[in-house]
């Protein structure tokens, strides 16, 4: 059963446990990334525990004890982390009920819909689970990894906007260097008036740059 344990309890850290929050650019598309690794990694822990010979119907409770709780006082909800998610599909399993149904998260909610699609093809069709979960996983890495090839793509064009979004500071930093203060160009209204257009001709490029980048995204 080494395999199992192998399985279950993976390299050290898992990759989803919740880290402290830090601010800086990228922080909610690496969070992103996290959920979506570590929902694979929930599949391939329960596709392990059905193979070793558990009962799909109480997998749930066995998983949820690999999970940490979220340590935010007064977030029991059944979206909060792994372990709250974990114990309310245990709890609705015993009830008769779908464990997934109305799981949004944490991560994709549409995620947990395909996995609570599983566990209803499952039943009805009489297809073992483990393997519908293994193809799932299987579905969702190379999607991952098409997601972070499309990611590496991006970086480049990303950069350059950004960098070029800095290049009118520096512009009027190198003219206040050669002796032509901002100060002067403000001192009259055609100055007000170019100042003015370039800051407007900025922010429209700015977010006209996003626009694509995001439309980009989506196409893709």
């Amino acid at each position: 059963m080494s395999w199992v344990a192998e399985a279950l309890h993976g390299n050290g850290r898992h990759r989803g446990e919740r880290r402290g929050w830090r601010w800086w650019p990228g922080q909610a598309r690496r969070r992103r990334e996290r959920n979506a690794e570590a929902f694979i990694t929930l599949l391939r822990r329960a596709a392990a525990l059905l193979q070793a010979g558990r009962r799909p119907e109480r997998i749930w409770a066995e998983l949820a004890g690999l999970y940490p709780p979220c340590r935010v006082a007064g977030r029991t909800q059944s979206s909060c982390c792994l372990h709250h998610v974990l114990t309310a599909a245990d709890v609705e399993v015993l009830l008769g009920g779908s464990p997934f149904a109305e799981t949004h998260g944490p991560g994709e909610g549409r995620r947990w819909r395909q996995l609570d699609g599983c566990l209803g093809v499952s039943r009805q069709a009489g297809i073992p689970l483990a393997r519908l979960l293994d193809r799932l996983a299987d579905a969702l890495e190379e999607g991952q990894d098409a997601h972070q090839a499309r990611e590496a793509a991006a970086a480049g064009p990303r950069s350059t906007a950004r960098l070029l979004g800095f290049l009118p500071l520096a512009g009027v930093g190198m003219s206040a260097a050669l002796g032509a203060p901002p100060a002067e160009l403000l001192s009259e209204p055609i100055g007000w008036l170019v100042v003015g257009t370039g800051g407007a001709l900025a922010v429209v490029g700015h977010l006209w740059t996003r626009a694509l980048m995001r439309r980009s995204e989506a196409s893709s």
